[in-house]
């Protein structure tokens, strides 16, 4: 049987779940951890990852030839450095979000995956959610005709408690609520309406909350975009709310509606009196245990089988970014930004 060498960079809480989700799959063996420190990276590989070896410097990574696979779960500002020397030693990647802090780190990112040839993965992770794939198959089926407005919104308090909530509130780091949260929400934004976004117009504020007083840019902010057919979509980035969870999607189509797991149409359910309902497992967790890291590591490995490319590929995966980095930059400026950016 086939199988493929890993490794992971980074020990934190997703570091966790991509370990889980390669060690799932027959196909792949996780051999490396590598970490800022080695007592922490060990005692993560004796917790998480017996066998693996417990390792400090990426160059380890980089020279092993039974490493084939590398998911980068490090924070935003590692990842230029990290991605191009894996990238170039010409090994597959799987990167966390937010893919780079800035459009010249993210452009750099993906030019070297690109000269590479190599297959590549941002973690995108929502894309393989249950409710994600119901709605891709509900838009393929032609159940509420051309959408023309989507609104995607992500809800969520992202306060001390929170594993992230040391380095996300730092702007070079976090840099601004849509990039360290809520580019889920864009993301989702293009995967269901397709085509490309050519303006962003963004506003942002702060509530002054006590629970997120220490973040070094406004928590909230709310995105319009306008694409090149002339549809328009919303993004709204809130990680300073106090409530559940909650991740709005609505999707209205010249002859119907659909609204998280639920879907009008006048010509699926012609005479339905209420909102057709589809019992399904709903993105409604900011807990990573909670999201399908399993099918996306499968995915990664069937692409690298097959010789295909993914649909959440670094190159893909810019579009989302770009449209992040430009509706923050309008939020500051307060004028439309167009894209591409220059």
């Amino acid at each position: 049987m086939e199988s493929f060498g890993v490794a992971i960079i980074g020990t934190g809480w997703v570091a966790g779940e991509h370990v889980k989700a390669f060690s799932s799959n027959p196909h792949a063996e996780v051999k490396i951890i590598c970490g800022r420190d080695q007592a922490r990276t060990q005692a993560f590989v004796d917790a998480q990852a017996p066998g693996a070896k417990a390792v400090t410097d990426i160059n380890t990574i980089v020279n092993d030839d039974s490493i084939n696979i590398v998911a980068i779960a490090t924070p935003p500002d590692c990842h230029r450095e990290q991605a191009l020397a894996i990238a170039q030693a010409g090994k597959h990647i799987l990167l966390e979000k937010a893919m780079a802090t800035s459009l010249d780190d993210a452009r750099a990112i993906r030019d070297a995956v690109a000269d590479a040839g190599v297959k590549s993965v941002v973690s995108f992770v929502l894309r393989w959610n249950p409710l994600f794939e119901l709605i891709k198959s509900q838009l393929a089926d032609d159940s509420i005709g051309r959408v023309f407005l989507g609104e995607v919104d992500y809800f969520h308090g992202i306060g001390p408690w929170y594993q992230q909530y040391g380095w996300n509130i730092k702007k070079e780091i976090g840099v601004s609520s849509l990039l360290s949260a809520g580019c889920h929400a864009v993301d989702a934004l293009r995967w269901f309406m397709g085509g490309d976004v050519v303006e962003v117009m963004q506003y942002s504020t702060a509530s002054n909350g006590v629970d997120y007083s220490d973040y070094e840019y406004h928590p909230t902010s709310c995105t319009i975009c306008k694409f090149a057919d002339g549809r328009v979509g919303k993004v709204t980035s809130c990680i300073e709310s106090t409530q559940p969870y909650v991740f709005n999607i609505n999707l209205v189509g010249t002859h119907g509606t659909i609204k998280n797991n639920k879907i009008w149409s006048k010509t699926k359910f012609p005479g339905q009196t209420d909102w057709v309902t589809t019992p399904t497992i709903l993105p409604d967790s900011g807990d990573v245990s909670h999201h399908p890291f399993t099918d996306e590591a499968t995915h990664l490995i069937d692409c690298i089988r097959f010789d295909k490319e993914s649909h959440a590929s670094i190159a893909d995966a810019f579009k989302t970014h770009e449209i992040c980095y430009a509706a923050d930059l309008s939020g500051i400026e307060g004028r439309p930004v167009q894209i591409p950016m220059g």
